[in-house]
């Protein structure tokens, strides 16, 4: 078995059969791949579509869990992979025609432990051909990779070898939001074979209400508490990072420009909706200072995108920067949202 793909899933029903078709449109035989639904305790329809679908076709396998979040579900499905290499698809995403065998003949041919490709969000749902830009492979470690090119932290832009993620003891955070990028920071720093091509295969499909875009004040205050986490896993790479690698500095920049990204988030979120205490924040202000990233610095980065960045800069930072401001602004929040 060359692949698993492993889908958490819960509640998509609207999404999951066209992922799934997108998945049996490849340059694969069915027997050299298989396709792991896990679940997570669905109350719609998802799991009667995916059940249609595995009895029809032999290389799908599903399992149903009580709900206990997608990386629970992810992580169930890496213990029954099988493949050699494996990827994590969500279940309102899907891929181009065709692609699958080129990937993981690269893979396999440059012994990689990991390979990224790159994706476009969208809001159709068309299948779709894609023709590689450039399939140069260039193989280095974690660590020169993200000194030259870089990272992006959802794990759907990369195939994986399994017996690396078990010999790493890699695998997702449970119970928590933020854990792709805690997952790919962990991934980059233990690697020593990646490469990535220039090739549009993935579709991000932008869903209402999903886990990312949830505005309901009880989502928004556990994505401030999963961000605190989120910060201070970083503060823990970053520490562990060895000074002699040649890319040390770079990395470290990089590292800190997206640990300070979630701590501008962070703020941002405890505004919507004035869910959060002030004595719960300044729990949240001492640790982030006490790990050295509070307050913000504006010459990191991570502030908005480059779109926004200096009108934050000159704006939000600068309140959230100041203990007074910042907390009579939560106060002016929570009479807005309690009328």
């Amino acid at each position: 078995m060359k692949l698993s793909i492993i889908i958490p899933l819960y509640n998509k029903e609207e999404h999951i059969e066209h992922c799934l078709k997108s998945l049996f449109n490849q340059d694969l035989p069915s027997n050299e791949y298989e396709i792991i639904v896990v679940d997570d305790g669905s109350t719609d329809d998802s799991f009667t579509i995916v059940q249609r679908f595995a009895e029809k076709y032999s290389n799908i396998k599903l399992l149903r869990q009580q709900n206990i979040g997608p990386s629970a579900a992810t992580n169930k499905g890496l213990e029954l992979a099988s493949g050699d290499y494996v990827y994590f698809l969500d279940a309102d995403d899907y891929l181009a025609s065709n692609v699958l065998g080129r990937l993981l003949d690269l893979a396999e041919t440059n012994q990689l432990e990991v390979l990224g490709f790159r994706t476009k969000h969208t809001e159709d749902r068309i299948l779709f051909d894609s023709s590689p830009d450039d399939l140069t492979i260039e193989v280095m470690d974690g660590l020169t990779f993200i000194a030259e090119h870089g990272y992006r932290n959802e794990a759907c832009w990369y195939i994986i070898k399994k017996s690396f993620l078990l010999d790493t003891g890699i695998k997702f955070v449970e119970g928590r939001l933020m854990e792709d990028a805690i997952f790919t920071a962990t991934l980059f720093l233990k690697t020593n074979r990646i490469s990535r091509v220039n090739w549009s295969i993935h579709r991000f499909v932008q869903v209402k209400n999903s886990i990312t875009t949830s505005k309901a004040p009880s989502h928004n205050l556990k994505f401030i508490n999963d961000l605190v986490y989120a910060i201070e896993n970083f503060d823990f790479l970053i520490k562990k990072l060895a000074p002699s690698h040649m890319n040390y500095h770079k990395v470290v920049k990089d590292l800190k420009y997206k640990q300070q990204s979630f701590v501008f988030t962070l703020f941002i979120k405890a505004f919507k909706g004035g869910v959060i205490t002030d004595k719960d924040l300044q729990k949240i202000l001492q640790k982030l200072k006490t790990i050295n990233v509070y307050p913000i610095n504006p010459k990191i980065g991570g502030i908005g995108s480059a779109k926004t960045s200096f009108f934050y800069k000159t704006t939000f930072v600068p309140v959230f920067n100041n203990k007074i401001l910042l907390f009579l602004e939560l106060k002016l929040n929570r009479l807005f949202y309690s009328r």
